[in-house]
């Protein structure tokens, strides 16, 4: 009988944990403007660092323009650098690059803060990658 009600305990307890949602769930995704990725370009050349959500590899960006350097590391693979482009399309990040293994990245992301200095970049609503500012 006593694991029973101590079933009952726990259950009751982890409801009312997740009836009581907005004090433990992440602030809300909140866009970042045109203006604000330019400035990152200026302050400190948008270093940043994250991980691909789908692959898994961690990477280190930093540069404007046509030197944007790109350091990659995968689970599976030696690690390396790539030079691409970047650029500030309206309120998207767009970027370029070509791989050792002869593919090519090219598109534009939508980059959103989803915590302290934490931010997340989606092509067409999906979350690609999640990435850390490397600021002073």
């Amino acid at each position: 009988m006593r694991h029973y009600i101590g079933k009952r305990v726990f259950v009751a307890a982890s409801t009312m944990f997740s009836l009581a949602g907005p004090a433990w769930a992440q602030p809300p995704a909140v866009p970042v403007s045109g203006a604000e990725l330019q400035a990152w370009f200026a302050a400190d050349e948008m270093a940043v660092a994250g991980v691909g959500i789908a692959n898994g590899c961690h990477f280190i960006n930093k540069g404007p323009g046509t030197a944007r350097r790109q350091t990659v590391y995968c689970p599976a693979a030696a690690p390396f650098t790539v030079i691409g482009e970047a650029r500030v399309d309206g309120n998207r990040l767009c970027s370029k690059f070509v791989y050792p293994d002869g593919s090519r990245y090219e598109g534009c992301q939508e980059i959103f803060k989803v915590g302290e200095n934490k931010f997340e970049a989606r092509m067409d609503g999906a979350p690609r990658t999640v990435f850390y500012r490397l600021v002073r």
